[in-house]
This record gives C-alpha cells, sequence and structure tokens, in this order.
C-alpha cells in the first residue's frame, strides 16, 4: 500500500531501504517508484530472474506498481540467455537458453524437444552465476493519487499526435524481405502493435507462429527495443485472417463469453509485457455484432483501468475500424469512442481485384467516376468526427506501405489521361504478400517502387483522388498504391484537419531507407511536447465553421538562410447571434491574438451575410505545426469551438535562392496582382505553372502606372511595386519570380496560389 503524506512523515524509515554495494548505496523510494545508485555496471531483472536487461539510462529507472526488482552485476551472458521452452524449435545458431542450472548455446537448428545435455546440438556454457546486489518490493498507489493518475494518464494520450505502425508477425520471413526486429526503425513512431494475438470462439488467446514471435525472439525483442526508444508496445488481436465470420460473433455472444474473451485478451497483454489493447475485429456488420462488439470494448476498459490503478500505470486501448460508411454504425463510435484512446480507421482496402473494375486502395479524396462518393479516406475521417462525434484527437488515419493490382486491364482513359483508371480489370496478378493460391496483386511499396524503376511500368497521378498508381501497357497491368508524394499529402492533410495521427499498415512495406515511414514521422510530436491540438474535434456544440488561413503575405528572410516566412490571416464563420452575443479568442499555440467581444473584434475585420458573419483576423506570423484554435468564453469557463494546424502545404513554404532582392511577393487575387518590396534594379520574369507569362525590365522608382511585357505596374516606389500580370491564375497554379539579370535565371520568389483566399479573389 501506499502511505499518504503524514503517515510518511512519521514512518519514513518504512519507505526507504538502503543496500550497500562496492560500486555505491542502492535505495529505494516507493512513492517515486525509482531505485538510487543504479549504473552501467548494473543489469535489472523483474521476472525473479527469467530474463535480465543491463542498465543504461534513467529512462528504466521507473518501477511503477506491484513489482519485485532483483537489481544484480551486469553479466552479459545472463542477459542475453532466454528460459529454454521444449515446445519451440530454435533456428538461430548461436541462442543462448538456461536449462537446468547452465547455459546453453545451439550449434545448429535445434528441433523441439531436443533438451540441452541430450545430445551434440547443445554446447554448455557454464553455470548459472548471478551476483545479487538487492531486490526491492515496490508497491501500487491507491485511493485518490491512483485515481488521479490514471485521469491524467488519459488526457495525456488522448492529446497526443501519434504514429501507429503495425508489425505483422509473418513479416521476418522472404515475402517481407524478412523484416526482423532489428529492422524496425523506432524513431519514426509513437506506438508498435504487434500482430496478430490469434483469437478462437471459445475466448482462448493464443501466439499463431511460435517459431516467429518466440524461438526466433521477435515478441520479446521487439518489447525490449520499443521501450528502449520510449515506444508504446501494444498487442492487436484479430486482424483480416482472424476475423472470418464467426469467431468474434461466437467469442463475445454472451456476457461470460466476453469476459472470458477480456481477461484471456489482458493476460496476455501481461504475459508479454504490452502496453495495451488494439482490437482489430474485421468487422462487426450487424445489430447483433454492434451490441457485442460495445460491450467488449466497455468490459476491457474497465479491466484496464482496474489493473492500471493496481500498478500505477496506463493501459491504452484501441480499435482497427472500417472505412465503409455504411458499415460505421456498428461499432457504435458514440458510446465505444468515448472509451477507446484511438480509433484506428484503416484507410485502405477501399478497392481492389475484389472489384471488377480498378480503382486506388487508399484514395484520400473522391474521383468524379467513383461509384460511390463517400468511399474514400476524406469522407470516412468527415463521418466519423461529424456524424458520429468521435474527437479529432482520437481518429488515426490509415496509411497503406503495400497496393493492389488487377490483370487484363485495358488503357482506355475514362478519364483523360488515366489509362486504365476505373476501367474493367481481372484478380489475375500474383503480388508478393499473396497467398500461393492467391490473385490480389499485393505488393510493398519496396517492390512496387523498383517495379517503377525498371522502365517497364509508367507512373501516373490522379490529381482528384491524390494518388499514383503504375500501369504496364504490354501486360496489362494496374497497380494502385502510395508513394511519398501521395503520403506527404495525407500528413499534411491529417495536420490541416487537426486529427490525432497515423496507422501504418504496415511497416515491412517500406524500403530499407524507411522512405515512407520518414514523411509520416513528421506527425511524431517534438521532443518534450505531445502533438496535440488543444482539443480535439472542439466541445461538440460549436458554431464555428470553416476554419482556414485567408490572405497569404509571404515574407523573405532577411537573413540569406533561402526560405520563406509566411503571415496569414486567420478566417473563420460565426453564426451571426453567437458573433454579436459571445465572447471568443483566436489563439496560437495558446496565445491570443484577436478577441471577439459582443460583436467587435479588436484586430482583424468581420462581415455579416444571411446569419452567418465571416472574421479575419489581422495577419498573424505562423509557423509549421502552429496550432490555431477558437475558444468560446463565459466566466472561467472555456471550450474549443474548433482547431486547425498550420503545414507545409497551408503555409506554402517555398525555396529560394542564397541572395534575395524581393522582401515580399504575395498572391492578392485571381489576376495574379503582386506586391513586390525591396525591389532592387533588376530584370524579372514572371512563370506559371512553368510557363512564362511576363517580364519586367528595370523598374524605375516613383512610377505611378505604367504597362511592360504583359504586366501592369501601379505605385513603384523606392523599393516596392504592386503588379498585375494579364495573366489569370487559379488556386493550385505554381508561380514563379526569376531574377534574368546579366544572362542568368535566378529563382528569387515561388507560390502555390492557394485555397481559401478572400472568396471574391478566388
Amino acid at each position: 500500500m501506499r502511505l499518504n503524506k503524514s503517515t510518511s512523515a512519521m514512518l519514513l524509515a518504512g519507505l526507504v531501504l538502503s543496500f550497500s554495494t562496492s560500486a555505491a548505496t542502492l535505495t529505494m523510494n516507493d512513492d517515486a517508484n525509482t531505485i538510487t545508485g543504479l549504473d552501467a555496471s548494473q543489469m535489472l531483472s523483474k521476472d525473479n530472474g527469467s530474463s535480465w536487461v543491463a542498465y543504461s539510462d534513467a529512462s528504466q529507472n521507473s518501477f511503477p506498481g506491484k513489482v519485485s526488482v532483483i537489481v544484480a552485476t551486469k553479466d552479459d551472458t545472463a542477459i542475453k540467455a532466454i528460459d529454454y521452452d521444449p515446445t519451440l524449435n530454435y533456428a538461430t545458431a548461436g541462442t543462448v537458453v538456461r536449462y537446468n542450472g547452465s547455459y546453453w548455446s545451439n550449434k545448429w537448428y535445434a528441433s523441439a524437444g531436443e533438451i540441452p545435455g541430450s545430445n551434440e546440438v547443445w554446447q554448455n556454457l557454464g553455470t548459472i552465476s548471478v551476483k545479487t546486489l538487492a531486490t526491492f518490493n515496490f508497491t501500487p498507489w491507491t485511493g485518490q493519487k491512483a485515481t488521479d493518475f490514471q485521469n491524467s494518464e488519459k488526457s495525456k494520450v488522448a492529446n497526443q499526435r501519434k504514429v501507429i505502425g503495425y508489425f505483422p508477425e509473418w513479416g521476418v520471413y522472404d515475402a517481407h524481405n524478412n523484416f526482423t526486429a532489428d529492422k524496425v526503425n523506432f524513431s519514426q513512431l509513437t506506438h508498435l502493435n504487434y500482430g496478430f494475438g490469434i483469437v478462437s470462439s471459445n475466448g482462448e488467446i493464443r501466439i499463431q507462429d511460435a517459431n516467429a514471435a518466440l524461438a526466433m525472439g521477435t515478441l520479446p525483442n521487439l518489447g525490449k527495443m520499443a521501450a528502449a526508444n520510449g515506444v508504446v508496445y501494444m498487442i492487436s488481436f484479430g486482424g483480416w485472417n482472424n476475423s472470418q465470420e464467426g469467431v468474434f460473433e461466437a467469442a463475445t455472444a454472451t456476457d461470460a463469453g466476453i469476459n472470458t474473451l477480456a481477461d484471456n485478451m489482458i493476460n496476455f497483454m501481461q504475459k508479454y509485457n504490452f502496453g495495451g489493447v488494439d482490437v482489430d475485429w474485421e468487422y462487426p456488420d450487424s445489430d447483433a455484432e454492434k451490441t457485442q462488439f460495445t460491450k467488449l470494448i466497455q468490459t476491457l476498459r474497465s479491466k484496464l483501468d482496474t489493473l492500471g490503478k493496481s500498478q500505477d500505470k496506463y493501459y491504452q486501448l484501441s480499435a482497427a475500424v472500417t472505412t465503409n460508411h455504411n458499415n460505421i454504425q456498428y461499432i457504435n463510435p458514440s458510446v465505444t469512442a468515448g472509451l477507446l484512446d484511438s480509433v484506428n480507421v484503416m484507410a485502405y482496402d477501399i478497392h481492389g481485384a475484389f472489384d471488377p473494375i480498378t480503382g486506388h486502395n487508399a484514395p484520400l479524396f473522391a474521383n468524379g467516376k467513383d461509384s460511390d462518393p463517400l468511399l474514400n479516406v476524406a469522407s470516412t475521417m468527415k463521418e466519423y468526427n461529424q456524424t458520429w462525434g468521435v474527437a479529432k484527437n482520437k481518429l488515426m488515419m490509415g496509411v497503406p506501405f503495400y497496393g493492389r493490382g488487377w490483370g487484363s486491364v485495358e488503357p482506355k482513359e475514362l478519364v483523360k489521361g488515366l489509362p486504365g483508371l476505373f476501367a474493367a480489370g481481372s484478380a489475375t496478378v500474383h503480388g508478393a504478400w499473396d497467398d500461393s493460391d492467391q490473385f490480389t496483386g499485393t505488393n510493398p511499396y519496396y517492390l512496387l517502387k523498383q517495379k517503377l524503376a525498371s522502365g517497364e511500368y509508367t507512373r501516373y497521378w490522379d490529381n482528384e483522388s491524390k494518388v499514383p498508381y503504375l500501369y504496364n501497357a504490354k501486360t496489362k497491368e494496374f497497380l494502385t498504391y502510395d508513394d511519398a508524394t501521395s503520403v506527404q499529402t495525407k500528413v499534411d492533410y491529417i495536420l490541416e484537419q487537426g486529427f490525432g495521427g497515423a496507422i501504418i499498415w504496415d511497416i515491412s512495406g517500406d524500403t530499407p531507407e524507411h522512405e515512407l515511414g520518414a514523411v509520416v514521422a513528421q506527425l511524431k510530436p517534438e521532443e518534450g511536447g505531445d502533438g496535440g491540438d488543444d482539443e480535439g474535434g472542439g466541445d461538440g456544440d460549436s458554431t464555428v465553421s470553416e476554419l482556414k488561413l485567408s490572405y497569404l503575405s509571404l515574407n523573405f528572410d532577411a537573413s540569406n538562410t533561402g526560405t520563406m516566412n509566411s503571415n496569414w490571416g486567420i478566417r473563420f464563420n460565426l453564426d451571426e447571434n453567437d458573433f454579436r452575443a459571445n465572447s471568443y479568442d483566436v489563439r496560437v499555440n495558446g496565445n491570443t491574438v484577436a478577441q471577439i467581444t459582443a460583436g467587435k473584434i479588436n484586430k482583424g475585420k468581420y462581415a455579416s451575410s444571411n446569419g452567418v458573419t465571416t472574421v479575419t483576423t489581422d495577419v498573424v506570423d505562423l509557423k509549421t505545426n502552429d496550432i490555431i484554435t477558437i475558444v468560446k468564453k463565459a466566466g472561467s469557463t472555456e471550450n474549443v469551438q474548433a482547431s486547425l494546424t498550420a503545414t507545409r502545404t497551408l503555409l506554402q513554404i517555398g525555396l529560394l535562392t542564397q541572395e534575395e532582392p524581393l522582401r515580399d511577393f504575395n498572391v492578392i487575387s485571381g489576376e495574379i496582382s503582386l506586391t513586390i518590396k525591396a525591389l532592387v534594379p533588376c530584370n524579372y520574369h514572371f512563370y506559371i505553372n512553368d510557363k512564362y507569362v511576363a517580364g519586367l525590365n528595370q523598374p524605375t522608382p516613383y512610377v505611378s502606372q505604367s504597362t511592360k511585357d504583359n504586366v501592369n505596374i501601379y505605385g513603384i516606389g523606392q523599393t516596392s511595386a504592386f503588379i498585375t500580370l494579364k495573366q489569370r491564375a487559379v488556386a493550385g497554379d505554381d508561380v514563379k519570380v526569376y531574377d534574368v539579370s546579366n544572362g542568368g535565371k535566378t529563382l528569387v520568389g515561388q507560390i502555390t496560389v492557394p485555397q481559401g483566399v478572400y472568396p471574391q479573389y478566388l
């Protein structure tokens, strides 16, 4: 039990245990869950010596809950060894095991039942001799402190932006390029989900492949590496192959069955030292299963909370859920989302060879030719948030590191410039990730990248859906996938919309250089922060809508760094009555930049029409990943009404040369009006989408108006000019300004015409 403050003051000696060693004095602090005096000459065990870890840094000095910790002198053999299991095959030579008081190492493949010492396969490495320095028994917090800890951790987890990578147990084999535990790039993740724990119809849980999980050391090694890197290690139960009709349904058919399944899931989680449970039931699709799924989530959350209180630990709970808008209702998100720490939207497998026509595996947006305009990633995320009320900070968007394929696809251009898209296809392509009898064309990203590099395939980009595909005109293969460009677009979308992060299926599909993982890792919170918004989707009764950045004013950095800094206004709509009756703060990273009080704004402007008031702030200096929030205030009560993350895409951050003759470069309207300050006497060429449209030669100060080479020039001052090109541009066009003096061509300004500039302009 824990001691309260007054008791601990009287019985301090009961809280502290000390042991003298040759290196230092080891002291236990039960209230802080720490041991002082630990150093790199020692190792630790929390399972009575069945396994040992070398002590290396303070991140390991935390022992919450009820746990017995043995501290011993560091022994590399003890750290390397595992307990011998006669039911396992030991395929890797040099595996060190403990058996009958000795260490043993296999010289070659050791079959199950070949007991150390029974034949020549095992070499005796000597008697086990561990020098124990101290043993400490920690106890958990109790009462309000235990409750407060759970609530605090729950809040931190909810507000953490997450990158959740799924590790497939079978990834260690050839089809996945032998993606073993050591190939995981933990620096790109916040969570690692192990797939999968297998659910039986009677509620029992088992490992699917003991060789991959245990004999090869994958399951425990991932746990150790995750802990060392500060990554949450979770066990995912189910998966597609384990969710065949009848398994989850039978296991949860009765309340007693649900209780048994939940207990077995949690026991498995504890046995292998996972930090939480992920339920991957694919998919509840009836009212009865909706009830069963809901009860399972409720039961798990209750049991995990009880367990967490007894261990000074918060156990996370998530669920992998459908992208099909027709079936969202059956996971009962209005009830279950509040119990889950993460709602992992499997935003892939939207189209595949199970369809008679081609399509995209994971389209971000709908294409005009889509038969179902709601069957895409953005629509699904919007449905979860706006229809079912799931807070944005709990929604994780799926990002696939693989693709699917069709054969017999004719190069018809049902969409101009995109041969084969939405054309008839057949399930005749055998992918690297297909079983021997499958023809789904499922391939990892690294292999699809190789196919493109071979020159046999052509990459096409669907600018509506914002995803690519490969087409082989000779073999008539159509391969849908995501690459670095589309993944970047999805990452930007997650940040723009304020979603909670991403899930990756699966991390073994990336290149050895972790190319796609590096893109998704932009979502990870920076060191020391949670990366989340003040509040996910708002308080549920928000009258704020259309929160976006408004006018663009890009400032060239005078420090010759070659980057553009951005100044923006913030624009949003309010119900006119609310605007006139209530008070609101506009905040950036928690700092107020504008205030609305009873129909007035102190730093900005507003316009009302048809019962809606559009508010636009004065220019605000924003940087990448700044969090914009609109906060409604009533006395001491504050509620976040809307939030937006300033991404690189929204800020239109471009690149400049080292010398920057243009200080400001603004796109003001569709007529491409440019305000140029710090103008110097040189020649400028203007390009739209890399096509020359106008030139400006040797601007002269103090000219009030002139026209030169398709450029209207107004009010040139000593260092500035207001310029209008005759070429009209639209949102998304790329505008560049080059200095072409002295026969050269130097890029001095670049911007993409943004969405959301004042509506009277774009």
